[in-house]
C-alpha cells in the first residue's frame, strides 16, 4: 500500500476504536473494496496509538482513579468512601473481564475474522444495539450514577469482550449497556473509553512481532500510520463525547446498519461459502 493508503486507513482505525462504529467491521469492508491488505507495522501503530489517544481523551479521570486506586491498596475503605478509588476498582475488574472474555473468544473471532457474514452480521447487531439507545430510559424517576454497581460493571466487561468478534465495537459495547443501567452520558463515554486502553495496548502489543516481520511494513508507514491513528483516535473520542452528551448516539446507527446490510448482500452474492 502506498502512504496515503496507510494514512487513511490507520486514520479511520483510529476513529473506530473511539467512536462505536467497529474497528473490525471497517477493516473487512477496507479488505473487501479498498483492496486493502491485512496488518503489518501500521496496523500495530494504529493500535498502539489509538490506546495513547484515549489515555488523553480520559487523563483527568484516568489520574485521579490511579492515584486513589494506588492509596486504596493500602486504606481498601477507600474503594467504598472515594469515588475515584471505585473508578479505579471497577475498570480494574471490568478490563480483567474484559479480556479473558476477549481471550476465549479469539479462536472464533480468528477464524470469522474474514468471512463478510460474520462482519456483516455483527455490524446490524451493533448498529441494532446502538439504534436502542435512542429509547434507553432517562431515569427521570430517580438520578442518573456516576457510576454502575459491581455487577453492572462486569457485565459491560462481559460485553466488551464479546465485541471483539468481528463487525463488534467494544467501545459500543459498553456505551450501549452502560447508558441503559442509567449511567450520565458523558460518565458512560469516558467508563467505556477508558476500559478499551487495555484491550488496544494487549492487542497491539501481541501483534508487536509484526514490526520485525521478514518484510516489514517500511519506517514511514508505521510512523504515518501512528499520527493517523492518533489523530483519528483523538477526534472519534471528541465526536463521541459531544454525540453522548446530546443524547445522538443511535445516530451512528445510520451509518452502521447500511454497511451491515451491504456486507452481507456481498456475501450473499459470493459463490460458494462466504
Amino acid at each position: 500500500m502506498g502512504l496515503v493508503d496507510v494514512a487513511v486507513l490507520a486514520a479511520v482505525e483510529g476513529a473506530a476504536q473511539a467512536l462505536p462504529i467497529s474497528a473490525t467491521g471497517h477493516g473487512a469492508a477496507a479488505r473487501l473494496w479498498l483492496r486493502a491488505v491485512d496488518g503489518g507495522a501500521w496496523a500495530v501503530a494504529a493500535q498502539l496509538a489509538a490506546a495513547a489517544a484515549l489515555a488523553i481523551a480520559v487523563r483527568q479521570r484516568l489520574r485521579s482513579a490511579l492515584g486513589e486506586g494506588v492509596r486504596g491498596l493500602a486504606r481498601p475503605s477507600l474503594f467504598r468512601a472515594s469515588p475515584p478509588a471505585r473508578d479505579a476498582a471497577l475498570l480494574a475488574l471490568g478490563a480483567a473481564v474484559s479480556l479473558l472474555v476477549a481471550a476465549a473468544l479469539r479462536p472464533y473471532a480468528a477464524r470469522w475474522g474474514h468471512a463478510p457474514l460474520a462482519a456483516g452480521l455483527g455490524l446490524l447487531a451493533t448498529g441494532a444495539a446502538l439504534a436502542s439507545t435512542a429509547v434507553a430510559p432517562r431515569r427521570a424517576d430517580r438520578e442518573e450514577t456516576d457510576a454502575p454497581s459491581l455487577a453492572g460493571m462486569i457485565a459491560a466487561g462481559a460485553a466488551h469482550g464479546v465485541a471483539a468478534l468481528p463487525g463488534g465495537s467494544r467501545v459500543g459495547a459498553a456505551l450501549v449497556l452502560l447508558l441503559w443501567l442509567g449511567v450520565r452520558p458523558a460518565r458512560a463515554v469516558e467508563l467505556a473509553l477508558a476500559l478499551s486502553i487495555p484491550a488496544l495496548l494487549v492487542s497491539g502489543l501481541a501483534e508487536a512481532r509484526a514490526l520485525y516481520a521478514p518484510a516489514p511494513v517500511p519506517a514511514a508507514a508505521a510512523a504515518l500510520g501512528l499520527f493517523a491513528a492518533f489523530v483519528g483516535a483523538a477526534a472519534g473520542a471528541a465526536a463521541l463525547r459531544a454525540l453522548a452528551e446530546r443524547r445522538r448516539t443511535a445516530a451512528l446507527a445510520l451509518w452502521i446498519i447500511p454497511l451491515g446490510l451491504a456486507m452481507v448482500a456481498y456475501a450473499q452474492a459470493l459463490p460458494g461459502p462466504s
